[in-house]
Order: structure tokens, then C-alpha cells, then sequence
């Protein structure tokens, strides 16, 4: 694999950037156009862990092929990393059968048994370490 400032990362260091950050992206059509909804997210093991709160909005997606992007950027040097994974989203109630909600991990949030969580089944996933560019003439 290619090392340096904007090498690809391989999917097991993708899944664990994923871990460290609270909010990604889903990423989806509508009307056939491309749209993009921040949300809160757990990454436990495989899998993309969306709590809906059950907001209706979410069912949208149940059996759908979603993306789901989260980075990290520091703006002061300017470097970072960027994931992108795709997979099947689900509609299920509670962490019952879910990967990585058992055991001393638990559930990252105030949910209760019956609470709706939109799962997203990774089935392929890629990322990247990111150097952005300096202009001339940008802040530093």
C-alpha cells in the first residue's frame, strides 16, 4: 500500500477513524439528485449505527443502498483523513443483535429498548489520508 500525505488507507484503520468521530454524513439520491444529511452515528464493528428517534424521515432508507462519509480535518496544517462506506441500510428497534452493543461497549446513547436505529451493513469501505492545499493569499 502507498504511503505518504494523501495515501489510501486500508479498511480495518477506515472502521477505527470511523470509531473516533461522533457525526458523519448519509449520503443518498433524491429525485434523483444527490443529497447529504448530517447525523449522529456509532461505528461498533461492521456495521453504521444511526439513532432516528423515531423521526419518520428515516424509513425512507430502510432496504436502500446508502453512502456514509465522515472526516476529520485539522484546518491549522491543513491534513486529516476522509471515509466513505457503502452498504445496505436497515430499519431495526433496539441493539438486540447488533455487533459491538454488548459486552463493556454498550449503547453510545440514551436509548431505550424499542428505540428506532437506522443500521447501515458495510460492505465496502475506502479512505484516505487528505493534505488540502494552501492558496495564495489564505489565512493561516
Amino acid at each position: 500500500m502507498t504511503t505518504g500525505p494523501d495515501a489510501p488507507l486500508a479498511p480495518g484503520r477506515c472502521m477505527a477513524l470511523l470509531r473516533s468521530v461522533p457525526t458523519g454524513r448519509l449520503v443518498y439520491t433524491e429525485g434523483a439528485l444527490p443529497a447529504v444529511h448530517p447525523v449522529t452515528f456509532a461505528a461498533p464493528n461492521g456495521e453504521i449505527i444511526v439513532p432516528t428517534g423515531d423521526d419518520g424521515w428515516f424509513e425512507r432508507f430502510d432496504g436502500r443502498l446508502l453512502a456514509f462519509h465522515a472526516e476529520q480535518l485539522e484546518a491549522p496544517v491543513r491534513t486529516g483523513w476522509s471515509v466513505v462506506a457503502i452498504g445496505r441500510a436497515r430499519l431495526v428497534r433496539g441493539t438486540d443483535g447488533l455487533r459491538g452493543f454488548d459486552g463493556a461497549h454498550g449503547v453510545p446513547w440514551g436509548i431505550g429498548t424499542e428505540d428506532a436505529l437506522l443500521v447501515i451493513d458495510v460492505e465496502h469501505i475506502s479512505g484516505r489520508r487528505a493534505t488540502l492545499p494552501w492558496w495564495p493569499g489564505a489565512c493561516s
